[in-house]
């Protein structure tokens, strides 16, 4: 024998709009009504509109679960039991936020200045390959430096068949190449980087630096290895600011979540200026305690009305 689905019954709940918050709560606590879209049919009747305060509570949940995604704060994590009143959830929400946005500010700083680091050090290794202090590479009246990425091979050839060179050294690292050119009597300007033309070279800017590059190089990365350790402290404490505020951003999303559906639901309900009809469905045998539960909330100020009933065919459809 097959198994029938519960009978279910369509019902209507008229009321005063004034009442609408109450019958809203009503049916919310009742756990029963399914409510249907207004379908324009009731002449005169408009689709309802937000109740007072939407705004205010879509915003909350929004931070919420901001605050949840940043965290990282499982979703699956059960939640106290017990509902917050408003002033807690306020002022909870603002500390966390708060603490949130100076955590994670100060992180993004971090990793702004650790990129910076790094591009820093890129920029200098190679030079320590060169094995070159950084103040003989730049700063001369009578010869014309360039380093850069090249074949030195490449670089010497160009060199030595150029007219405006009078003279020139290469110094090769791994990667690298540091030319030392002076120009003949009567080049002008740029002799050097006019010679190498034809070269494929990426050319480095020289950092301005006064020491050995080996050296620069260690001291930019112990400032590095500093700003990871900051950056793993600020995780820390996010971490542990999970661990205290999960259970209130659970109980407050699912809180919240509930009131934002709530302060919707008018927009599923035919309503005038002063009056409002909400349709649904329920299980048939819930329809007495619920039309006894909208009576005790708002006594006559609202109606319910059990529409009809769902039909099925033998074979349960």
């Amino acid at each position: 024998m097959g198994l029938r689905p519960e009978r279910m019954s369509k019902v209507s709940v008229t009321g005063a709009k004034r009442v609408i918050d109450d019958v809203i709560e009503a049916a919310y606590d009742h756990h029963s009504l399914h409510v249907t879209d207004y379908d324009g049919r009731y002449e005169g009747f408009e689709p309802g509109t937000s109740l007072s305060g939407a705004e205010t509570v879509n915003d909350r949940l929004v931070t919420v679960r901001s605050l949840q995604s940043i965290l990282d704060v499982d979703e699956d994590r059960v939640s106290a039991a017990g509902r917050l009143d408003d002033e807690t959830l306020t002022a909870e929400l603002e500390r966390v936020r708060d603490r949130v946005n100076e955590l994670t500010d100060r992180r993004d700083e971090l990793r702004a200045s650790l990129r910076d680091q790094q591009e820093a050090i890129d920029r200098v290794e190679p030079f320590a390959d060169l094995g070159i202090a950084l103040d003989l590479l730049d700063g001369y009246d009578s010869l014309e430096v360039v380093v850069g990425r090249a074949r030195a091979d490449a670089v010497e050839t160009a060199l030595a068949a150029a007219d405006d060179v009078a003279a020139f050294d290469v110094f090769t690292g791994d990667d690298v190449v540091a030319a030392f050119a002076a120009p003949a009597d009567d080049a002008g300007d740029g002799a050097l980087q006019d010679a190498l033309v034809g070269v494929d070279i990426a050319v480095l800017e020289v950092p301005d630096a006064e020491t050995d590059p080996d050296a620069y190089v260690a001291e930019l990365e112990a400032e590095r290895d500093e700003l990871r350790a900051e950056i793993a402290g600020v995780d820390e404490e996010l971490a542990a600011l999970r661990e205290e505020a999960a259970d209130f951003l659970v109980r407050a999303e699912e809180q919240l979540a509930i009131e934002a559906e709530k302060k919707q639901a008018p927009l599923s309900f035919a309503t005038t200026e002063n009056a409002f009809v909400a349709e649904g469905w329920m299980p048939t045998a819930t329809v007495a305690d619920f039309e006894a539960a909208v009576a005790d909330a708002v006594g006559d100020h609202a109606e319910v009305e059990e529409l009809h009933q769902a039909s099925y065919a033998a074979d349960g459809s």
